[in-house]
């Protein structure tokens, strides 16, 4: 949850920096260079806004597959309590353990994506 509000934060500072952009251009700047800034900044915020639409999308797949798990796992100790541990209920709380394993990857895979998509446009003024 904490990701998902420092990326909200992150796009809110980003359409801050959109409105200085804006008011440094001035209204009398020339036609081409306000709307070069103005698609360029659009493009900036549709960016944020997808990634912030991935993460969203992630950050619920993790949150269903930690629920699966914490109920296989409570299954196996209510299993284990009563003496009869089940082989079937063993394999489904690995393959949910398996699960969230895979799912933290994929969040931290569009974390570096995010990242490395931040750092482009540096990179290329830099360059």
């Amino acid at each position: 949850m904490s990701d998902t509000s420092e990326l909200e934060g992150r796009i809110l500072s980003a359409l801050d920096r959109t409105e200085l952009a804006l008011d440094g251009i001035g209204p009398n700047a020339e036609g081409d260079g306000r709307d070069g800034v103005i698609e360029g900044l659009k493009a900036d915020v549709t960016r944020l806004q997808e990634a912030l639409r991935t993460r969203d999308a992630l950050l619920q797949q993790m949150r269903a597959v930690n629920r699966n798990l914490r109920e296989s796992n409570a299954a196996l100790r209510a299993a284990h309590a009563g003496g009869q541990m089940q082989a079937d209920l063993l394999n489904f709380a690995l393959e949910g353990e398996l699960a969230g394993l895979r799912a933290t990857r994929e969040v931290e895979k569009a974390e570096i994506e995010e990242v490395l998509a931040m750092l482009e446009p540096v990179l290329k003024e830099a360059g």
